[in-house]
Order: structure tokens, then sequence, then C-alpha cells
């Protein structure tokens, strides 16, 4: 910084006589630059497993809020979202007008009905706010395995620091983003799900680095005394650059390393990991924006409305107060409009002009229940009926697999729901949930299975054919594999033209994956393929009904167990050594 700051030093004289050689007429200036500021580190030093490292940094905890307002900002915050609706802010007005002479009417006709209003509409809000504190403190609450004192000791999310050595079981989700440490898998990788992230329920790998695999155990990890210098916390959640320094060895580190909060983990036993940034610094926290002010379509053709008879009332009193300005006159003399009693001033025929305008806001005040202040709060309240009796407790909304009920955070975009204009959809699996069947096969030109798909059965009601399927008792029923081919199965694939084909086909489905088993070997009924997508895991379970069962993998070899092969009946283990992956990217 010094250095760039010479360098800007110099510059400037270098300049000025330049100037003052050119043309002695220019006055010279004194240039005053402001101090320089202290700028922070492009890179943070974080000290693995050394709270007492750590604590002078003072970096931030792991508690997160997520709530639209506090203590403080409720009350004036609350106000300013009531007093955008334009029914509210003509309510207020209407309410100053009638603490003045010229209402006709006592103030608390209009200011009673316009606290109600602001009172339920904000109790509405503080509830919903309570809500989403409450689910804030469940999260910070949840319990996490960290080690201290070469043991796993249960703590809360929210007392979780930056350089903790943490445990994180199989479907629990990441409390911190971590460095990736060790797997109980034996080559170093563990499988994550990021659909909180992106949406994708594919499986994603991550892999840790070679020299950390032993740190597995919590005697083993207590030795790790590493330090990670990497980058200042950011929003990028597909990019990471820094390094490990153990052992005097500098290690890269590549998003490869990286879990992320809000990510969960998958088909591993346990992983174990660093963390580096906590709570709000976190990179899916720094992606997410404060609770914004939603106003649905509704609302905005209310304040339209309104508007609208807000010009018919404005007419209106303009009209009445043209004609009290043409009908005073002297004339009328019983009435005393000419006195100078408190009312009857407004009225007094010398002064046409000020009797308009006296009148004007007098009409206004008197027919200001044109405009209906109860049907914001009837409105309010539907809406939160709805979202709590109704989208809450939807069976239809209910998903049975996870147990999941719908939940209505808000309730000021109830009828925004199902008003779909536009799907931008990258690919298939946004629409179709990612469920892969095996379904059909083509092998040296010869298409194999006898089901219809969904492309043949709508193309034929379009040409007005009907087609019945007729599905043999006998046939495969298993998640993944929607199959039905006599020709294929059970082992008849040797009796076909081209028999060699065939073979290769389904060694490759059964050998070419990244897929993980888990279960008894000696039973295929009994064995769950753990796959980073539902495409592999389909093609594999595929090549175990035609003979052909994956069974157990290691780093370097993949084991099939293959039948019919040589002849019908025999049944062989064969392992295959793995050359190379060719990850998908």
């Amino acid at each position: 910084m010094m250095k760039g700051w010479d360098g800007i030093q110099s510059s400037s004289r270098s300049s000025t006589r330049t100037s003052s050689t050119i043309s002695n007429r220019v006055p010279s200036q004194t240039v005053r630059l402001g101090r320089v500021q202290p700028q922070a580190p492009s890179y943070r030093t974080i000290f693995c497993n050394d709270r007492e490292a750590n604590f002078p940094v003072r970096f931030k905890g792991n508690s997160i809020s997520t709530t639209k307002y506090n203590f403080f900002t409720f009350l004036p915050k609350g106000l300013f979202e009531q007093f955008r609706r334009v029914a509210n802010l003509y309510f207020l007005t209407i309410s100053i007008l009638s603490t003045t002479p010229i209402s006709p009417v006592s103030p608390i006709t209009n200011v009673l009905p316009l606290s109600l209003v602001l009172l339920v509409s904000l109790i509405k809000e503080a509830f919903e706010d309570w809500k989403r504190f409450q689910n804030d403190m469940s999260i910070n609450n949840n319990m996490i395995d960290v080690l201290q004192d070469q043991k796993w000791v249960s703590i809360p999310w929210k007392k979780l620091q930056v350089g903790d050595i943490i445990k994180v079981k199989q479907d629990g989700f990441f409390p911190a983003d971590l460095i990736f440490l060790a797997s109980t898998n034996v080559d170093g990788v563990c499988y994550i799900e990021t659909a909180n992230l992106d949406g994708e329920t594919n499986l994603k790998i991550r892999k840790a680095l070679e020299k950390t695999w032993d740190y597995l155990t919590p005697e083993k990890a207590s030795e790790f005394k590493g330090e990670i210098q990497c980058e200042q916390p950011n929003n990028s959640l597909y990019t990471f650059t820094g390094n490990l320094l153990i052992q005097k060895q500098t290690l890269p580190l590549s998003p490869n390393q990286i879990l992320l909060r809000g990510c969960s983990l998958r088909n591993t036993e346990y992983i174990v990991g660093v963390v580096i940034f906590t709570g709000q610094e976190t990179k899916v926290m720094m992606n997410s924006m404060n609770v914004p002010s939603k106003r649905s379509t509704l609302e905005r053709k209310l304040d339209k409305l309104i508007l609208a008879l807000f010009a018919t009332l404005f007419m209106m009193c303009f009209i009445g107060a043209i004609g009290s300005a043409i009908f005073v006159n002297k004339k009328y003399f019983y009435l005393h409009l000419d006195s100078s009693e408190e009312g009857s001033a407004q009225f007094n025929p010398g002064n046409r002009f000020l009797v308009f305008i006296l009148t004007m806001f007098t009409l206004i005040t008197l027919y200001s229940t044109i405009i209906p202040i109860s049907l914001y709060v009837s409105i309010e309240m539907i809406k939160f009926i709805q979202s709590t009796q109704f989208i809450n407790k939807d069976l239809g909304m209910y998903h049975k697999e996870s147990n999941t009920p719908a939940l209505a955070r808000t309730s000021n975009l109830n009828e925004e729901l199902g008003q779909v204009e536009y799907i931008f959809s990258d690919k298939t699996g946004t629409l179709t949930r990612n469920l892969m069947e095996f379904f059909k096969c083509s092998i040296g030109a010869e298409v194999y299975g006898n089901g219809v798909t969904e492309i043949e059965r709508g193309l034929a009601e379009r040409n007005g054919m009907k087609i019945e399927e007729n599905r043999s008792p006998n046939a495969v029923q298993e998640r993944g594999f929607n199959f039905e081919d006599a020709r294929l199965m059970r082992g008849a694939w040797r009796n076909e033209p081209n028999p060699d084909a065939c073979k290769e086909f389904f060694r490759c489905l059964a050998i070419c994956h990244t897929v993980l088993p888990e279960g008894d070997e000696k039973s295929p009924e009994k064995i769950k393929y753990q796959a980073a997508s539902p495409d592999e895991a389909a093609l594999v379970i595929a090549a175990k009904h035609f003979g052909f069962f994956f069974y157990r993998r290691t780093p370097t070899m993949i084991y099939v167990r293959e039948s019919h092969v040589e002849k019908m009946g025999k049944v062989q283990d064969i392992p295959y050594e793995i050359l190379n992956v060719l990850e998908f990217n």
C-alpha cells in the first residue's frame, strides 16, 4: 500500500513541474489527498483446532437471523409498511383533518377505526415474524459434534467457531462452510445434496485431500494443527481459492474440498471437516436477501380502485364546495352566516373563496366513509386464515416421503399461488422430479422393451388410437426398473442373434459408473445402490436384473457377479480394475 502511495505522490509532483514549464501563468495548486484508509486483507488465516489463536481476529459467530423486524425497528418499519397502502394514508389524512375546527364529525370516528386497522395488521406482521424467529432459533439450536479434548462433544450450531473441527453424520446438514478433511469412505469421498442451494437433487461428489484422509477418529483429528489461508467471505457458490499449510507443506484447496452450509450429507456414514465461514458470512447466507416487502397483484389493484374512489369523492366535494360558495348570500340573514361565531365564519358571504376551501375540506371529512376502511382488514384476515388453516393443512400439498407439510411463511401473496405465466426450464429433469426408470433399450439396432412410452402414447392419442398395455404377472417390479421383454430376461439374451453385443452392453451398464453398493453382497434383493444421479442407479439396477450384479467397490476395483455368460445357470464373480474415471461436468 505504501509503495502505491509513493507512486501517486511522485506522479503528482512530476505533473506539477510539467505544467509549470509549459505555462507560467497557471498558478501552482496544493492538492491534499485524503488519509489512506486501512483495508481488510485479501485473505483470512484460520488456525485449525485452536480457538485461542483465532480469538484475536474476532470471527463472526454461527448464529443466523432471517426475521424482517427486530425490537427497535418493528414499530417504525411496520408503520411505514402500513402507510404504503393508499387507503391507510388516506385515512391518516382524514384523521388529521377531523381534529381541526372545520370537521363536522368527532375525531374519534376516524382515529379509532384507523387505529384498529393498524393494530390488526401489525399483530399479523408480528405473528408471522415471530414464526420466522422461532424457525431461526430451531436452526441455531440444532446439535453438532465438535472435537474437544480428543472426543466428540455435542454443542448447538450457534456456538460453533471458525477453526473448529466437527463431525457431520449421514443425512445431516452442514452447519457452516467447511473444508472437507476425511470420510468413512475408503477413497476419501463423500456425496452431498445441494437442493437447498441450486434445486438439484442429483448428488455431488466431494473429495478430501489425500494428506488429510487419516484424521477421522477423535484421537487422530486432535493431532491436526494445520493452518488455512483462504479468500474472504463472498457469495460465489462455485469458486474457492485457498491453501492448507500442514506439516511444512502447502496444499492448494479447490471447490472440490468445500462443503457449504445448506447442503446435506448423503451415502456416507460421517465426515470430518474444519469450519472456515460461519453464520451470516457463509456463502448461502451472503446470497440471501433481507425479507422483502412484497405486495400482491390484488393489493396493487385495490390501491388503484381506492384512487379511483378518491377521485370520485374529490369531484363530489369539489362540486359541493362550488355550490356552497355560490349559495351563501346576505339575503339569508336569518342563518347568521356573517356572524363571528365559530363555525359561522366558514360561510361568510364576504369571502367566497375561503368558503369554497373550508367547505371542500369539510365535505371530504364528511364523505370519507365512501372509501371502506374495513376493506383491508377483511382481506388481511381472509389471507391469514387461508395460510394457517387451508394451505398449511392441505393434504394435497403434503409430501409423504419426507413427512413435510406445506408451510406458508407469509400470507401476503396467497392469491399469487398458481398464477404461472411462463416456465423457463433448462431440462426435463426440472419437471420430472428426476425419477428415472429403465424402460427400453437398443442393442445392435434391435429395440427391446414391450412397454409404451409417454411419447408413443401421446402420439397414438393424437391420431385417435387407443393403446392397451398388458403387463405380465411375472414382470420384475423395482424402483428404477420398468422393463419387460422375454427376449432378454433370465438369460434369454444368449439366444439372440447378437449375444456378444448383449453381453458387452450389460457389462458396460454394470461397470461404467460411480455408484456405491450398500447391503448384503450375497443377496441382490437386499442391496441398495447410492448414486450421484437417478440415471446411474437405473442403469446399474437394470444390469442386475439382466444377470450382471454389481456388488462391491473399492478405490481401484469393481466386482460384478455375472450369470449365464459362458452357459445358462453358471455364476462367476469377476473383478474389474478402474483405470480412470471420467468425471461428469
